[in-house]
């Protein structure tokens, strides 16, 4: 089965044996890859494995804690354009392998988002693709396992291979299937968006309330609090490397935005705040919503909250129906075309052909957007 199955709990856990692997992945130019992390305690995953496999035959569980700073050649793997990285539901592993190397990713061809072009959804899971497109049936038994435990069981090894293995496989079977409908282009297109490093970084400090749940609730003055609250949590949670619900959950800091104390008493009072939270962060709480309530109203994020505007809401509507009417019987996930958000911007847009949305570009604007544009132009008096 694989170079590892008879023996999958002898890790790889030396540098040369992680340098010998990356010269045949090299000679390969593909490799699958695969993590396995721990992340319940800490704002950073603790990355504990990661599989690689050239196919059934090689494949190979790197044991990180031992090689946490021997990950050079893995890192150069990554990063190298001319060798293509085959992962399913990418973003995540990439983030986090970026994270452990230092290396930003170069060529990647994500299964899961590969898959909405030639017929199933576009947010398939690994389980449900491999079924589909290899006929291989996988388990999730060990999907909580903790993976910074040493030695690893055997369940845990063979899950984890299995992970990976029929990878390969199945990015050659979806490519032969966008190759029969002509989209291999666009899936080359649609790759791109993983060379991206800004993609790999933690997101910018002063845009991370636009996550936090119940925002779209929020006037603009409320969210100018928000936003300030929300930066200094993160900011908190990056220093001691902590889950932002360990240092304050999402449902206090949208109470602290809309009820805006000014002292300690009305923090105890009416702010769903623990008494140990209101002594530790209290007058830095305090201090981040007086300055907020300084910033001039220009300087207020735009509205989270859905459009008002029945007509807009009505067009966006009929544009999602075409777009879905255009997908059903065409193998492709209407997902992938546009959401509503962007509906919604195109609509309410003067210039329409230079707003900046992807329906406008590529080969959604050759599928859809260019419809889309000659139905809206017709419609304006």
């Amino acid at each position: 089965m694989s170079k590892t199955a008879g023996n999958c709990h002898k890790l790889i856990d030396s540098g040369k044996a992680l340098a010998d692997i990356c010269a045949e992945i090299v000679e390969a130019g593909r490799v699958a890859v695969d993590t396995e992390f721990f992340w319940e305690r800490t704002f950073y995953p603790e990355l504990g494995i990661v599989q690689l496999a050239i196919d059934q035959n090689n494949a190979w569980l790197l044991d990180i804690p031992a090689l946490s700073d021997q990950l050079a050649p893995l890192g150069r793997i990554l990063a190298d354009p001319e060798i293509e990285k085959i992962i399913h539901d990418a973003k995540q592993d990439l983030t986090i392998l970026r994270l452990a190397t230092g290396f930003y990713p170069k060529n990647i061809f994500d299964t899961r988002l590969a898959a909405g072009f030639v017929g199933p959804s576009a947010s398939i899971s690994l389980l449900d693709a491999c079924r589909e497109f290899t006929g291989e049936i996988l388990t999730k038994e060990e999907t909580r396992s903790n993976w910074l435990q040493r030695p690893l069981t055997e369940k845990q090894c063979q899950y984890a291979l299995k992970d990976v293995i029929f990878l390969p496989r199945l990015r050659d079977e979806i490519i032969s299937r966008a190759d029969a409908l002509g989209r291999r282009d666009w899936l080359v297109e649609e790759m791109k968006i993983y060379d991206i490093p800004e993609n790999y970084d933690d997101p910018p400090i002063d845009e991370v309330y636009s996550k936090v749940k119940g925002c779209s609730r929020l006037s603009r003055s409320q969210l100018a609090v928000l936003r300030e609250l929300a930066a200094w949590r993160e900011k908190e949670a990056r220093r001691r490397n902590r889950p932002r619900r360990h240092i304050l959950p999402d449902e206090p800091l949208i109470t602290l935005a809309t009820r805006q104390p000014a002292n300690v008493a009305k923090l105890k009072e009416d702010c769903g705040l623990s008494p140990r939270a209101v002594k530790r962060y209290g007058v830095q709480l305090l201090a981040v919503i007086e300055k907020s309530l300084q910033l001039s109203p220009e300087n207020h994020p735009l509205s989270q909250r859905k459009s008002q505007n029945q007509k807009f809401s009505s067009q966006s509507r009929k544009i999602l129906d075409l777009i879905s009417g255009l997908c059903k019987n065409n193998f492709i996930d209407h997902a992938l075309i546009a959401n509503r958000k962007e509906v919604e911007k195109l609509l309410q847009t003067t210039d329409k052909k230079n707003c900046d949305i992807p329906l406008l570009q590529g080969w959604r604007h050759a599928y859809a957007g260019e419809r889309i544009l000659d139905i809206l132009q017709s419609e304006t008096p």
